[in-house]
């Protein structure tokens, strides 16, 4: 987990423009859900599976106006289907409701779409939810840092952050960058992990991040992710998130 969150943190600085999600410099989703494939996990919950292909068709678009309560007529929808792997897919609804949201980048507020957002369905197992989706102590992140340090110096020892030390350098971006943003991300991940609130009631276990407005549901051995920004209002977010999440785990008990 250490050395693919480095190497992770290399890709961004290889690339220079970060990829950036509600406000935050790092790509929470991408830290994630790239990690290697839960041994643990079982996937009993075959029915959610099978969404993992048909994202658009977990919550219909119906039940998505509903819960918002928006117009049809300011919603469009797009598909990501970046990646091979279909649990990285996502399906959004996205609202032209002219709402104003703050960019910490930017430093100021910016007109953006309202969006509800499902992705992220894969096996997982709960004692891997439990680990994955908390705050990481201060160990981690130093254990993080001597690991990027060990990246830029060359003695990672993994073929994966050698390689994206490699893009780096080829790209111009000295080690004491790579060192000093870096340290930057790790610290702003370390920031996104300590959003995490339990979700009582709902599925197997479930937790919700203040930071990302992202609800993460886990029912009989695989999870699902449901993104609600569409309100200032953090419970708002939070509230039809969990209402959007109720209709899935229905039609997968």
């Amino acid at each position: 987990m250490i050395i693919l969150f480095c190497s992770l943190v290399l890709f961004s600085c290889g690339n220079k423009n970060n990829t950036t999600q509600n406000g935050s410099e790092i790509n929470i989703d991408e830290v994630i859900n790239s990690s290697s494939n839960d041994p643990n996990a079982k996937g009993e919950n075959k029915c959610l599976l099978d969404f993992q292909s048909k994202y658009d068709a977990l919550i219909s678009e119906t039940e998505v106006l509903a819960a918002t309560g928006f117009s049809k007529e300011v919603m469009k929808t797009k598909y990501n289907k970046i990646f091979d792997d279909l649990g990285s897919h996502e399906f959004l609804y996205l609202f032209d409701n002219k709402r104003k949201q703050f960019i910490k980048q930017l430093n100021r507020k910016i007109e953006m779409d309202d969006v509800v957002a499902v992705r992220n369905i894969k096996p997982m197992s709960l004692s891997t939810f439990n680990q994955t989706y908390r705050a990481i102590t201060e160990a981690e992140i130093n254990q993080a840092k001597d690991a990027m340090k060990d990246i830029s110096e060359g003695n990672s020892g993994d073929a994966n952050a050698d390689k994206a030390m490699k893009k780096a350098e080829q790209l111009d971006v000295s080690k004491e960058e790579v060192n000093k943003v870096g340290s930057e991300i790790i610290d702003g991940f370390k920031s996104v992990t300590e959003a995490y609130e339990k979700v009582d009631g709902l599925g197997d276990a479930a937790v919700w991040n203040t930071q990302t407005q992202e609800l993460i549901v886990l029912q009989k051995g695989v999870q699902f992710e449901i993104r609600v920004n569409i309100n200032d209002d953090n419970e708002v977010n939070k509230t039809t998130a969990i209402q959007l999440a109720k209709i899935v785990v229905e039609k997968c008990k």
